[in-house]
């Protein structure tokens, strides 16, 4: 066993929520030594004991299931990408998440993560009808810039639909047009194949899929999606500057999870926020810096400190914790021991990497 391999074995307990798919563990096997390997291997495992929710089974094919609730990482960090030796067990892509709900693809922002996202998409439906749900919170560039590259774009089978804030009084097709178009890129995405829709969302709307009907819908009342199979509630908030982002509530066969990234919060909680985050499942929430850099020089700034994070988790009263949106400097150690401190103040914690995946509708034991 390689020396790196066994020392990081040390802090190694046995197994939790997490895994780390095969075709990560192979795409570093082709580009990056074997020690890296080892620790993506290693971080299969989690160094805490008590954490409630329950790891997914190895070799899953969650897209054939029609009844899963999977949340899987692309894209952990903020700001920039941050290649490299240093991040290679968090990883150094800028923000993606793919959520497997139902029978439904829901991607969490389209930051450089969505590229290898968009590849393995590829992989798994070869050739066959893809029908996606694009959510994005604000239109900073590390929360769009893997778009563009985005294989599934290219394809005639592929049906995108994009839902997004009106942000200096442009709706989200507005907003993500010129990312893909001349001059700023060589291909103009209003002459691509794949079929797309857009659709603004404001605060407090909701985004449903009807049971037996794949067509998503943009509602107002609550009385609207009583007979809804997957629902998507949308919270606006405004300390990310310029313009605030949309952060999301999933909800599907009575389990949750909320997205809320770039967000900063001042010395108390939003009431409105912590209503939207109450009693979730799994809250994964912006925890950019460490306390002592937030109050050196990062204030203002629209994102959070772990304090931040772990407070809201514990006002809203959420089963589990995932600290996201990386700070781009951080090496893998400082995160680490981040997630560490994080545990203390709330103990189902766990630091955002690539490749982790949670599975929701697996038992949960508290």
């Amino acid at each position: 066993m390689h020396p790196i391999y066994r020392a990081h074995r040390r802090f190694i307990g046995p197994p939790w929520m997490f895994r780390y798919s095969d075709y990560f563990v192979k795409t570093h096997q082709q580009h990056l030594n074997i020690i890296i390997v080892a620790l993506l291997e290693a971080t299969r495992y989690n160094r805490f004991n008590n954490t409630p929710l329950i790891r997914v089974a190895v070799g899953v094919s969650y897209m054939a299931d029609k009844r899963r609730f999977l949340v899987r990482f692309w894209g952990v960090r903020g700001s920039y990408p941050t290649p490299g030796l240093a991040t290679v067990r968090h990883g150094g892509n800028t923000s993606c998440i793919e959520v497997q709900v139902g029978p439904h693809t829901l991607i969490l922002d389209a930051g450089s993560g969505l590229i290898r996202l968009g590849d393995d998409l590829m992989r798994r439906t070869r050739g066959k009808a893809l029908h996606l749900s694009l959510l994005i919170t604000h239109a900073h560039g590390d929360h769009l810039n893997g778009f563009p590259f985005f294989s599934p774009l290219f394809e005639r089978s592929t049906t995108i639909d994009f839902f997004g804030p009106l942000l200096e009084g442009r709706n989200i097709e507005q907003l993500v047009t010129p990312i893909m178009s001349p001059p700023y890129f060589p291909v103009d995405i209003r002459k691509l194949p794949s079929q797309r829709a857009f659709h603004t969302i404001e605060d407090d709307q909701y985004i449903i899929w009807r049971n037996g009907y794949g067509k998503a819908e943009v509602v107002f009342d609550q009385d609207d999606i009583k007979d809804a199979e997957v629902c998507v509630y949308s919270k606006y908030t405004h300390s990310h500057p310029s313009n605030g982002a949309i952060h999301y509530r999933i909800e599907y066969a009575g389990r949750s999870v909320v997205y809320a990234t770039d967000v900063e919060w001042s010395e108390r909680y939003d009431p409105d926020f912590l209503a939207f985050a109450e009693g979730a499942d799994l809250l994964i929430h912006d925890a950019q810096y460490t306390t002592e850099d937030y109050l050196k020089a990062k204030q203002g700034f629209g994102h959070s400190n772990i304090e931040m994070a772990t407070g809201v988790a514990t006002a809203a009263g959420v089963h589990a914790l995932v600290l996201f949106h990386h700070e781009p400097t951080y090496d893998d150690a400082k995160l680490d021991a981040m997630e560490a401190e994080a545990q203390k103040q709330f103990t189902h914690t766990r630091s955002a990497c690539e490749g982790m995946e949670i599975d929701l509708l697996t038992p949960q034991t508290d």
